[in-house]
């Protein structure tokens, strides 16, 4: 596949995705959003960033049998890392791909009251492997990114249990 066919098929891929998605995400779940996610579209995902994204669900289920009526530390994701937000926008719009080495960024948009916010929201970042796309991280356009943050909560749990 060529090049811009291949930006164009992941620009497509992405778009449907938040199309599904983003009802869901507003829909007000109990649980976290993105779990629906997890759950139901994790075919959609790497390999790694599932297994990652998994974790953090199972850390937040015991954390959250473990405490205490009064509440205690938040434990995992506190924001749905798939829109960057606490407060996600009604409608997401996916802007440029482009390609970084063999993966693919694509800039999504929140728009609100029918405006575009000015930045990317989130900037997925995707591999075209076997004849299907993946997402393989999520990149946050004031820094960092889904993967590494999942890692590093994953190191501080576990340092905490020793």
């Amino acid at each position: 596949m060529r090049a811009s066919d291949l930006a164009a098929s992941g620009r497509e891929f992405v778009q449907k995705f938040y199309e599904i998605y983003v009802p869901k995400a507003l829909a007000g779940q109990p649980s976290p959003p993105w779990r629906l996610a997890v759950d139901k579209m994790s075919a959609d995902f790497d390999g790694e960033l599932i297994k990652a994204l998994k974790d953090d669900l199972a850390a937040q289920a015991k954390a959250q049998e473990q405490t205490q009526p009064e509440g205690g530390d938040i434990v995992g994701l506190d924001f749905d890392p798939f829109l960057d937000s606490q407060d996600p926008a009604n409608r997401y719009e996916v802007g440029s791909v482009r390609q970084e080495g063999a993966d693919y960024l694509v800039d999504v948009y929140a728009v609100t009251s029918g405006k575009r916010s000015e930045q990317p929201s989130v900037v997925p970042e995707l591999a075209y492997q076997d004849g299907h796309w993946h997402f393989v991280n999520f990149r946050y356009p004031e820094g960092g990114d889904l993967l590494t943050l999942l890692k590093q909560m994953k190191a501080d749990r576990e340092s905490q249990q020793n």
